[in-house]
């Protein structure tokens, strides 16, 4: 059983949808009911949201899971769950991850994100790697409330002019774009045959690093 750890009850579904959809069984686990809540523990109460986590890892803990996939950039981003994961003796995924071994191979990044705290964090944990990657952000929580209604994900790339976002991103020298939000997995197909650049979903590269801890070949790996 595999402890998903999101910011609203939606994303949180997204994240145990696409485990079980991928072979393992999950449990979800949600910080908030709405994305501004979300946004502002980050921004505004950094040191509740930090309580919340851990006392949800705690849960986690006592319930006998031992790995927990954490399908939300900005909390990420947000918390140090790194020293969390020592603590509490957990195996903790993130998509933080991902973008650092991208930041190794890269030099310029462009970051669309849920809020400026997400951004910034996703910047910081790739130039701690590599201070040589220039990494240009984009923080926009109105797109997380847009995946929340239901917009469909024409409607949303059409309404916030998310092709003209990506040839700046192009024009300014990217080699990639990271969807760092994922509520962003919801439009990422559709506005991927759209774009000038490549877009960097985590969640395949995180579930590998599931995969490559338990070697089950239920999981399908890229």
């Amino acid at each position: 059983m595999i402890a998903v750890l999101a910011g609203t009850p939606i994303d949180t579904a997204m994240g145990v949808a696409y485990l079980e959809k991928n072979g393992l069984a999950s449990k979800g686990y949600n910080i908030s009911d709405t994305p501004k809540e979300q946004s502002l523990l980050q921004v505004v109460y950094p040191e509740k949201l930090v309580q919340m986590v851990k006392e949800i890892l705690m849960e986690v803990r006592e319930e006998g899971m031992d790995t927990v996939f954490v399908y939300c950039n900005s909390i990420a981003a947000a918390v140090d769950l790194e020293s969390l994961a020592s603590e509490l003796s957990l195996q903790i995924i993130t998509p933080l991850m991902i973008y650092v071994e991208m930041g190794s191979r890269s030099t310029c990044l462009g970051v669309l994100a849920a809020n400026n705290q997400s951004t910034h964090g996703i910047e910081r944990s790739i130039q701690k790697h590599n201070e040589d990657v220039h990494v240009i952000g984009t923080g926009m929580l109105k797109l997380v409330d847009a995946v929340e209604e239901g917009l469909s994900p024409e409607e949303i790339i059409h309404k916030f002019r998310l092709v003209d976002l990506l040839e700046f991103y192009r024009n300014a020298g990217c080699e990639a774009v990271i969807l760092g939000c994922t509520h962003f997995s919801y439009f990422h197909k559709a506005l991927s045959e759209k774009s000038p650049l490549p877009l960097v979903d985590p969640a395949e590269a995180m579930l590998k690093k599931i995969g490559e801890q338990y070697k089950t070949p239920a999981i399908n790996l890229l």
